[in-house]
């Protein structure tokens, strides 16, 4: 665990911003869809990190966002040391966050692609060594054009954009990945695929309209000088940024790209986007491409400038306090490969027994658990079309996964700036375990900041477990979200004291 981080009063707030352009290679391997299997064919737009950093008297905090889909914790925290030595601070006062682009860079080579593994690694680790140098010079640039600031906040509630992707059915939850004119008959194909008769099918089958809880609020921080100047603003929302599919091998930071790209237009000064609680989150398209994640992007970029014309100043005595919370995270039990083996068959059998007596429930549950069996086995899988979301008339990619990979350490930060404050979590939040944060955070204003410093992968309800679909593969114990809410309550609560 790092050191403890203690309180900062900030009678003259200072603040230092600084960015560099860390798009990486054309030819690097591509995250974010297992389907994908090309390397980048070239670049739509560029990728950036950001460092907001805080001062007040010798004591910083910083924020450093990456339009990435996510980073491990070995690395975030490489990073966060980077920050750290530069500005002079422990690696617990400085948040890493990625915005969770479907479009950016993988840090580990893809197996299947045409591109050869070894030039892979070399693209990606020379990538890594320049990211590492632009942080150190945007740390060491941000500490030396520190502005004396003051704060304002505000939020907006904006609808019509996302949706949660997990439809609940009789027989658990279908996956509701597909654009929007495919969804009222996504049930309807999902049974057929199930093996459903034709009757039971027009008996049992519901449109596939998403109504699951999502969380709408857009949070906008704005630090400016004395006189009103813009130095930074920060953009916090809930929403998978996929509006570019696994089709697209073209290097983008998608929506939050055109959103933080026309906010800096309007307002000539730095635009930093935090992602909140999107795990089972995800933005409603026509279609997928560059003119969706536009228009998202612009959309969410109206609402922050609109917002900014109500926003709240925070006091000009506001303190900014800092804490972190690092544990072991609870995990569910892998079989060995053998006892997979044996499991697959008996699992195969029972799954054949249960298409025949109809049991729909048990197809859904067998069909996912032999996905895990398989992956525990070494074997090749095939995802589940509900998985992916893709109409039984579309092939679904084989996709090898012959080991299981999952961090076992998580660690919470919570930062503080007078009643603001953000709630840093290193994985994809389900939005109900977000907004019970939220809820109980009593006055604060908090915004959830996932992907920050690691990534421990889907962290669903305990209810999403019973009900089943893609998220719930996770290795995490079922109860992991459920723990990381009380744990990040607590932390929140004592920045109060």
């Amino acid at each position: 665990m790092y050191p403890a981080c203690g309180t900062i009063e900030l009678s003259a707030m200072k603040v230092g911003v600084s960015s560099r352009v860390i798009t990486p290679p054309v030819g690097i391997p591509m995250a974010g869809f297992s389907g994908r299997i090309e390397v980048s064919q070239g670049i739509h737009d560029d990728l950036y990190a950001k460092i907001l950093l805080i001062q007040s008297g010798d004591t910083r905090v910083a924020l450093v966002t990456f339009d990435l889909l996510q980073l491990g914790r070995t690395e975030m925290n490489r990073l966060r040391e980077i920050v750290g030595r530069r500005i002079g601070v422990s690696p617990c006062n400085v948040i890493t966050a990625c915005s969770h682009t479907h479009s950016g860079p993988a840090i580990k080579p893809n197996p299947l692609s045409s591109l050869s593994i070894k030039k892979q690694v070399r693209l990606i680790d020379s990538w890594l060594e320049e990211l590492h140098s632009s942080v150190d010079e945007m740390a060491s640039e941000a500490a030396k054009e520190l502005l004396e600031a003051k704060v304002k906040h505000g939020t907006n509630l904006v609808t019509g954009i996302s949706y949660n992707r997990r439809k609940k059915i009789a027989e658990g939850a279908y996956m509701l990945i597909m654009k929007t004119s495919d969804m009222k008959d996504a049930v309807r194909e999902q049974y057929k695929e199930w093996g459903m008769p034709s009757e039971l099918i027009e008996k049992l089958a519901v449109p596939g309209i998403p109504t699951g809880p999502i969380d709408p609020e857009l949070s906008v921080l704005r630090f400016q000088t004395m006189n009103g100047d813009p130095i930074s603003i920060l953009v916090n929302f809930s929403c998978h940024p996929v509006t570019l599919g696994p089709h697209n091998l073209l290097i983008s930071a998608d929506y939050p790209g055109y959103l933080t790209h026309l906010v800096e237009e309007a307002e000539n000064t730095a635009v930093f986007f935090t992602q909140g609680a999107s795990g089972n989150v995800r933005p409603f398209y026509s279609e997928r491409s560059f003119c969706e994640a536009e228009r998202i992007g612009m959309a969410l970029a109206s609402a922050t400038l609109k917002t900014m014309k109500t926003m709240a100043p925070l006091p000009s005595d506001v303190s900014v306090k800092i804490a972190n919370w690092v544990f072991e995270l609870p995990l569910r039990e892998i079989p060995s490969s053998e006892e997979a083996e044996r499991l697959i068959i008996k699992r195969e059998e029972e799954l054949n027994k249960s298409v025949r007596e109809q049991d729909f429930r048990q197809v859904r549950r067998l069909s996912e658990e032999l996905v895990r069996l398989r992956r525990a086995a070494g074997q090749p899988v095939e995802l589940p079309r509900q998985w992916l979301g893709v109409s039984s008339k579309k092939p679904v990619e084989q996709v090898p996964e012959p080991t299981f990979e999952q961090e076992e350490v998580c660690e919470l930060q919570a930062l503080a700036v007078g009643n603001v404050t953000l709630a840093a979590i290193p994985g994809e939040l389900f939005a109900e375990l977000g907004l019970r944060i939220k809820k109980r955070a009593r006055f604060k204003r908090v915004a959830i900041v996932t992907l920050a410093n690691g990534s421990v992968g889907y962290v669903p309800t305990k209810e999403a477990y019973e009900e089943g679909g893609y998220e719930t593969n996770s290795l995490l114990r079922p109860d992991v979200g459920e723990l990381i809410v009380d744990r990040m309550a607590m932390l929140i609560d004592g920045l109060s004291g």
